[in-house]
């Protein structure tokens, strides 16, 4: 099982990427919600049609568990990887390579 960190942009609150993942091209849109100090990411396929919107970034949790079986989604998992055992949500700065969370994907390989 391969592990590709997924890059992200700490700080900034609002943004949207295009990421390969399993060798398709899918459209990654993060926001920061202040009031619950919490990331939320969205995946829409490469022509921007939205397959999961709003889904909370929960550390160390297979965010794409519910969705392994449908095609549209890549085959493996998407992971917010604690980095320091603390459990908590990122903060708006700390979800990021290096950062005390990382966004990491795990092929099936």
């Amino acid at each position: 099982m391969a592990e590709l960190l997924v890059p992200t942009s700490p700080g900034v609150p609002y943004y949207t990427q295009k990421t390969k993942l399993d060798g398709r091209d899918f459209v990654l849109r993060f926001a920061f919600n202040e009031r619950e100090s919490a990331w939320y990411l969205s995946i829409l396929d490469e022509e921007e049609t939205p397959l999961l919107l709003d889904l909370k970034l929960v550390a160390n949790w297979p965010l794409l568990r519910h969705y392994r079986y449908d095609p549209r989604f890549p085959p493996g998992e998407l992971m917010a990887v604690d980095l320091t055992g603390d459990g908590a949500p990122p903060g708006i700065d700390e979800l990021g390579e290096g950062k005390r969370v990382e966004l990491k994907y795990f092929d099936t390989t």
